[in-house]
């Protein structure tokens, strides 16, 4: 991970009501330290087993809402293997695992309305690597990327820059950690995962007027009460 050496470490995420609060009022998003984050756990196995042993959610990344239309590229084990084709890129197996079945993504959700994304192409990163885009929210606000080392050295990167798309006739497919902006949030695929999928049950499960609030399981309350 020598390339993303001079960027910094944070946790961008929404509030847990209740627990966490933003650092400033009205944000979708706020940037919580990452030394600060609660510890993980449980083990985080490359093929998921963890988070198929949770529950099907509605509303999850795998569900498309009847009417909406369906994604341009929704991220299946064909489009994976058609964007890295021709190229050195060692993807791990846990991100190979989301991206290729169809169950673990049925058992992820969003309060912010994120959406799988592979985008139109990989990412060169000066110094060496590769950033796969595979995630963005809604209003583009933010987009997170999967970061393969030559050394196959994992992280997760998450940027308001659209990397890996062509916009406005402009091309983003080459990044320079020492000048573009964004932040390492997670040092594995893994463990972006289990944070996006924990902190985003915490938040649906503790809104006052939701309509399927569950009780947060003891993992969950832990990891919550980190904040108190």
């Amino acid at each position: 991970m020598g390339a993303l050496l001079s960027l910094p470490r944070a946790w961008w995420s929404t509030d847990l009501p209740g627990y966490r609060e933003h650092s400033r009022p009205f944000a979708t998003y706020s940037r919580f330290p990452y030394s600060d984050l609660p510890t993980i756990e449980r083990p985080l196995d490359p093929g998921l087993e963890w988070l198929l042993a949770e529950p099907e959610v509605q509303g999850s990344l795998g569900h498309v809402d009847q009417g909406d239309p369906v994604p341009e590229r929704p991220a299946t084990r064909a489009q994976l293997t058609t964007l890295i084709d021709g190229k050195t890129i060692e993807l791990s197996p846990a991100f190979r695992a989301f991206i290729s079945e169809p169950e673990p993504r049925l058992r992820v959700r969003s309060a912010t309305a994120c959406y799988l994304d592979l985008a139109e192409f990989p990412v060169e990163v000066v110094g060496g690597g590769s950033l796969i885009h595979f995630l963005s929210d809604q209003q583009w606000v933010l987009h997170w990327l999967v970061y393969i080392g030559a050394d196959e050295s994992e992280a997760v990167v998450v940027t308001e820059t659209p990397l890996g798309f062509e916009v406005d006739q402009h091309r983003f497919d080459r990044f320079d950690p020492t000048s573009d902006d964004a932040t390492i949030c997670a040092e594995s695929f893994s463990e972006f995962l289990y944070r996006f999928w924990i902190e985003n049950e915490i938040y649906f499960r503790s809104l006052r007027n939701a309509r399927d609030r569950s009780p947060l399981t003891e993992e969950q309350r832990r990891y919550a009460e980190h904040y108190h």
